[in-house]
C-alpha cells in the first residue's frame, strides 16, 4: 500500500461517516412506505384495538420500544405520522406513558434529522437552508438558541422537519437543540395522548362514536387545552417572529 492510499483512507472514512445518518433516514423512509406503515391511520389502530392491546399486555416493554423506534424513524424520515402516533400512544399505553414515549420518539427523530443535515449537507444545500427566508431561523439560533427553538416547537404550524434541517445546517448548539425539542414536545404530547386515551375509552369494545363524543370530559378537556395552547403559542410567535 502506497502512502497516497494511506492518505485516502481517512478521507473516505470521513465521507462514509458523514453520509451514514442521511442514508439511514432515506432507507427508513423507503421501508415505512414499502411496509404500508406510512399510511397508518387512527381508524386502522381502532379497528385492530383488541389485537394491539393484547400485544401490549403480552410484552409491554417490547411494544413500547417498537412504538418509540417507529415514532423516531417516522419523524426523522419526514413521514407524516406524528398526529396518528400521538393519539395511538395514549390509546394503547395510557396518557402518561404514551406522552413520555412520544416525547422520546420525537426527540430522537429530530436528532436524526439534525445529524443528517449537519454532516451530510453540502455548501449549496447549507446556503439554501440558511439563507433567504430561512435566514431568520439562523439569526434566532445565534441570538437565543434554546428560547428560539422552544418557541418554534410550540407554534402549531411551524414546519417541524424544516426546522430540524435548518438547525443542523446552521449548526445550532446541539444541547440547546435537544433540550428545546424535548421540552417543546411535552404540551402537545400530553394533550394528544390524553385525547387518544379518551377516544380509546369512548370506543372501548368496538362501540361506535355518538353525537355526544365531543362533550365527554376525556375528549372535551384535551381539545380545550389544545385550543388554549394554540392561542398561547400564537402570542409567542408574534413576539419572536420565527418564520
Amino acid at each position: 500500500m502506497t502512502e497516497t492510499d494511506r492518505d485516502r483512507r481517512p478521507a473516505r472514512l470521513r465521507i462514509f461517516v458523514r453520509w451514514v445518518p442521511a442514508v439511514l433516514l432515506i432507507g427508513a423512509a423507503v421501508a415505512l412506505y414499502a411496509s404500508g406503515l406510512a399510511t397508518l391511520s387512527f381508524d386502522s389502530v381502532q379497528a385492530n384495538e383488541i389485537r394491539l392491546r393484547g400485544e401490549v399486555a403480552a410484552a409491554p416493554f417490547l411494544a413500547l420500544a417498537v412504538f418509540i423506534v417507529l415514532y423516531a424513524v417516522a419523524t426523522g424520515a419526514f413521514v407524516p405520522l406524528g398526529l396518528v402516533l400521538m393519539l395511538a400512544g395514549g390509546f394503547l399505553f395510557g396518557p402518561l406513558i404514551g406522552a413520555l414515549a412520544t416525547i422520546v420518539g420525537s426527540t430522537l427523530g429530530a436528532i436524526m434529522t439534525y445529524l443528517a443535515a449537519r454532516f451530510a449537507a453540502g455548501d449549496s444545500i447549507r446556503r439554501f437552508l440558511t439563507g433567504g427566508r430561512f435566514r431568520k431561523l439562523v439569526e434566532g439560533f445565534d441570538r437565543a438558541p434554546f428560547r428560539y427553538l422552544l418557541t418554534l416547537r410550540l407554534v402549531p404550524l411551524s414546519p417541524f422537519g424544516l426546522v430540524n434541517l435548518a438547525a443542523g445546517c446552521a449548526r445550532a448548539p446541539f444541547g440547546a437543540y435537544v433540550a428545546a425539542t424535548a421540552v417543546g414536545a411535552i404540551p402537545y404530547s400530553l394533550i394528544y395522548s390524553y385525547l387518544g386515551a379518551g377516544l380509546g375509552q369512548a370506543f372501548l369494545g368496538g362501540r361506535a362514536p355518538d353525537a355526544g363524543l365531543l362533550l365527554r370530559p376525556q375528549v372535551a378537556l384535551p381539545l380545550a387545552a389544545l385550543g388554549a395552547l394554540s392561542l398561547l403559542s400564537g402570542r409567542l410567535k408574534r413576539r419572536e417572529q420565527p418564520l
